[in-house]
């Protein structure tokens, strides 16, 4: 008889095998399938993924309750044909597939009335041919009606539903990086991060605690070459001198009394081929920068306790909030390190040099931290009055922490002025014009405007710089400082 274990299958058996597999496949594929829409309707924001021919395969939940648009009426139909037909007013696919670029534009939806911002981002195979295009939808209402309220100059967006905006055509290969600037001082700003991006020399980042500095190196990172490779932060001012040198540098095994016994890898050796950020390079000693400039000019480090010396290959990108040039004037900072840093610096504008944002930012925190815990939270007129008129000394990180707060803390959806002082916030500090009964709001909204435009125009040396920060024309600008008597400055 036989042994069954050793028998040929007949090719019945074989054919049903493989159906048998095939089963199990597509079994799994659908669960699959049904996990990956369980993802998408998990979104705070509405999410709609098609070919690039602009056929729909995936909407998610909250694209469906911002739009009013049924499932069945999107799903498996095709974009352009929808915006034929008056369902859709537009879709932002067919620019992303001329672009190849992550594009935003503003979409209005009618039958809600919702206002969107959207932006449609490409997916590449291997061979880069274009075959998806995620796009995400935003709901902005209640900011593009309170800067109607507002008028234009508060307008967050400067965009018309028929423009939109993307990376500029020069830089249209580098990735997307999640920042959205309107501020022309942040754009140059941004501008400057990506073209040095490509070179490996060092760079220098300037600017006040908590206008994102480190963000912006982030950034430089992720479109340089190294983007893959490790990125590592240390903050020079936040461990014990004595402790520095081995965090940075390293050591080798029995170095010094109460050394670990494998000795210790610095952080310069774990970001080789990478990009390593000094955070607060204003506080290292002498002797450290003394280490520092060699370790740059030399690419080469030595550990304490170590003979030969280790060739490391990293970006270094310095950060501070001091002024080194100022610092080296007083003896405080090496002039020969200060220069081999200072081959391209970038100075990060402060909160109050770019409060048009301010509106962006707000709306931009409150859907972050929605979805971060859960909430509904939006910033009512009131408030955003009151928060556009702030300076904020802690700049993009204090406007981050409290909008965080009223998230959490506000008993409505609807965060109102009177919620800063419910929650403990020092009201005084954001003193907003005030309107008492006889004022009218035409009134209160003129003197809004005077205001913005006198900081404005104070802050930017010409009448042409100012109106671009305003996104209006120079005489429209000219007039408005007409109308208020205000002081001209040179048009430039």
């Amino acid at each position: 008889m036989k042994n069954r274990g050793n028998r040929t299958k007949t090719s019945r058996e074989c054919k049903a095998e493989i159906l048998g597999r095939r089963a199990q496949a597509d079994k799994i594929c659908n669960r699959l399938e049904d996990y990956l829409d369980d993802l998408l309707d998990a979104s705070f924001d509405g999410i709609v993924i098609s070919d690039a021919k602009g056929n729909v395969l995936k909407a998610n939940r909250a694209y469906l309750k911002l739009s009013a648009i049924a499932r069945e009426e999107i799903v498996g139909h095709n974009l352009g044909d929808m915006v034929k037909d008056h369902v859709l007013k537009g879709a932002v696919v067919f620019e992303v597939t001329k672009t190849r670029v992550p594009t935003t534009k503003i979409h209005t939806y009618e039958r809600t009335g919702k206002v969107a911002m959207v932006t449609g981002s490409p997916v590449f195979d291997d061979r880069g041919t274009l075959i998806y295009v995620v796009a995400n939808f935003r709901d902005v209402t209640q900011l593009r009606k309170l800067s109607e309220n507002l008028g234009r100059s508060f307008d967050p967006f400067g965009y018309s539903e028929k423009e939109s905006f993307h990376l500029k055509p020069d830089l249209a290969e580098l990735p997307d990086y999640g920042i959205l600037v309107r501020n022309q001082k942040m754009k140059t700003c941004l501008d400057y991060a990506l073209r040095v991006a490509r070179f490996n020399t060092p760079v220098l980042i300037l600017g006040e605690t908590g206008v994102g500095k480190t963000k912006l190196a982030q950034i430089i990172h992720k479109a340089s070459t190294r983007s893959r490779m490790p990125f590592i932060s240390i903050n020079c001012a936040s461990i014990p001198e004595n402790l520095l040198e081995s965090e940075l540098f390293g050591y080798e095994k029995g170095a010094f009394t109460g050394a670990n016994v494998q000795g210790k890898t610095g952080q310069f050796e774990l970001a080789s081929g990478g990009t390593l950020v000094l955070e607060e390079i204003g506080d290292l000693s002498f002797p450290l920068q003394v280490k520092l400039l060699q370790a740059i000019e030399e690419n080469r480090i030595l550990k304490i306790g170590g003979k030969n010396a280790l060739e490391v290959d990293i970006r270094l990108i310095a950060v501070t909030n001091r002024d080194l040039k100022k610092m080296v004037t007083q003896g405080q900072f090496r002039s020969d390190l200060y220069f081999r840093l200072n081959v391209v610096p970038i100075t990060v504008p402060a909160l109050r040099e770019r409060s048009d944002e301010i509106p962006l930012l707000v709306q931009y925190f409150f859907s972050k931290f929605n979805g971060q815990y859960g909430t509904t939270k939006y910033p009512g007129y009131s408030l955003l009055r009151v928060l556009c008129q702030y300076e904020y000394p802690g700049n993009v990180r204090e406007l981050k922490n409290l909008v965080e707060r009223l998230v959490i803390m506000a008993p409505e959806d609807n965060v109102k002025e009177e919620h800063l002082e419910l929650l403990a916030c020092d009201e005084r500090r954001f003193s907003a014009l005030s309107l008492d009964e006889t004022q009218s709001l035409d009134c209160f909204l003129r003197e809004c405007e005077k205001r913005l435009i006198t900081r404005v125009t104070r802050e930017e040396p010409t009448l042409k710089q100012a109106a671009q920060r305003l996104a209006i024309s120079v005489t429209t600008l000219w007039r408005k400082m007409e109308k208020h008597g205000l002081q001209k400055a040179p048009i430039g």
